[in-house]
């Protein structure tokens, strides 16, 4: 059986992943004349088996980051990355969302498929029009200390958001949830994969 190790972000995982993403034409000019990692707008390192998010300081003008199907534990050197709208961790095993102040050009962030249990440390994402936190272990009214209407609460701060999944934790499964989440976040356009209609 093979197992395979975790891996760590380092130079030549980035290279591979520059090389891959791009046109046959482009990859062959960025192998014989390398890539300016300040030019890198969008970084794909997708099922490449990462536990540490680190060494991505060069990338600095990064738009779009993908770091999906990973096992990042933790969210963690990436605050740096100001110009940062698009960034996928789901499906990796991050128990804290962390590490994300001061990205407020953030518009859409993917946690899908975590082990989150708390919706906090996001006060800085001013421009979030996208949040999927489905699947992970946010908790529903049967919990201590009315956790529903704490986390739901605390979408509240988010004008700009419009499309919100949370489908998949044990909160959605209140029967109010869907009308305290619409009553509580005006602008909302979709809800756990539904569009909301002008009724609801």
């Amino acid at each position: 059986m093979n197992t395979v190790e975790p891996a760590v972000i380092d130079e030549e995982l980035v290279k591979k992943a520059t090389n891959d993403q791009a046109n046959p034409e482009i990859a062959e000019i960025a192998r014989r004349e390398g890539i300016d990692p300040k030019e890198t707008l969008s970084l794909r390192l997708d099922y490449k088996n990462i536990l540490k998010i680190d060494n991505l300081w060069p990338f600095e003008n990064l738009i779009k980051l993908q770091l999906d199907n990973n096992i990042i534990e933790k969210i963690e050197n990436i605050g740096f990355l100001k110009n940062l709208q698009w960034l996928d961790l789901s499906f990796n095993n991050i128990t804290c969302i962390e590490g994300l102040e001061k990205m407020n050009k953030l518009t859409d962030l993917t946690l899908f498929n975590n082990r989150i249990s708390k919706l906090e440390n996001m006060d800085d994402l001013v421009n979030l029009n996208v949040l999927s936190v489905g699947n992970n272990c946010l908790a529903g009214l049967d919990n201590a200390s009315n956790s529903q209407s704490k986390i739901l609460a605390y979408l509240t701060r988010f004008e700009n958001l419009r499309v919100l999944n949370c489908a998949g934790n044990t909160l959605c499964k209140n029967t109010n949830y869907r009308h305290y989440v619409l009553a509580h976040i005006r602008g909302l356009k979709y809800l756990d994969y539904r569009l909301v209609d002008e009724e609801s």
